[in-house]
């Protein structure tokens, strides 16, 4: 097996590699995520995130308008791939290399895919709301059953969590198209407004 080199930051604290401590990889790993979702939260909200929305929502449109959809698609190309290949290297350091083989199967890219459409389509906090949910889902189907008294087997909670994901993914799909994100707004909003909804 290929295992990550040791890094260092700040001179002594090792953050890949076998003398890295397990904190530090997360909290090296949660700073990259954290500077990553400030850059693309800049990203969409400047001139090249409304290019992007121009050609999403209407690509001739958005070409009459002036936008090159070439360009646009190679850049969000680009810059989804920078975002790709920088979560597998940070996979790749912070998971163990005895359980690396199995870490990256069909099941994860259906998993990233589940939390994207239940999260919210073209959101950046559906994004991460969507991957709390499916982290989440499966330990509270797990302890939920323990709550009350009960012990189902692992082969039935495991089926009714594919049948809740299947579940929320039609509905998130026909009901509310950008999901936790949008259903968090609309709390938001109505927190804002409640003693006078008007």
């Amino acid at each position: 097996m290929i295992s990550a080199p040791p890094r260092a930051v700040f001179g002594h604290l090792y953050v890949t590699g076998a003398e890295a401590d397990p904190r530090a990889k997360y909290l090296f790993v949660l700073t990259i995520v954290m500077v990553l979702a400030l850059i693309a939260k800049n990203l969409v909200r400047g001139r090249i995130g409304r290019a992007w929305m121009a050609i999403r929502d209407q690509d001739i449109a958005a070409e009459i308008i002036g936008i090159d959809p070439l360009r646009t698609k190679l850049l969000a190309f680009a810059v989804s791939s920078f975002y790709c290949g920088t979560r597998a290297r940070c996979g790749r350091s912070s998971i163990p290399a005895r359980s690396r083989a199995g870490a990256f199967e069909i099941d994860t890219s259906f998993q990233i895919l589940f939390m994207i459409i239940i999260g919210g389509l073209g959101s950046i906090l559906g994004s991460f709301l969507g991957a709390a949910f499916i982290v989440l889902l499966p330990i509270f189907l797990d302890l939920a059953p323990r709550l009350v008294g009960s012990r189902l087997p692992v082969n039935l909670v495991t089926n009714i969590e594919s049948m809740v994901f299947g579940a929320l993914i039609v509905f998130f799909l026909i009901v509310e198209p950008r999901g936790l994100a949008r259903l968090w707004q609309i709390g938001k909003e109505k927190l804002r407004l409640w003693p006078f909804p008007h």
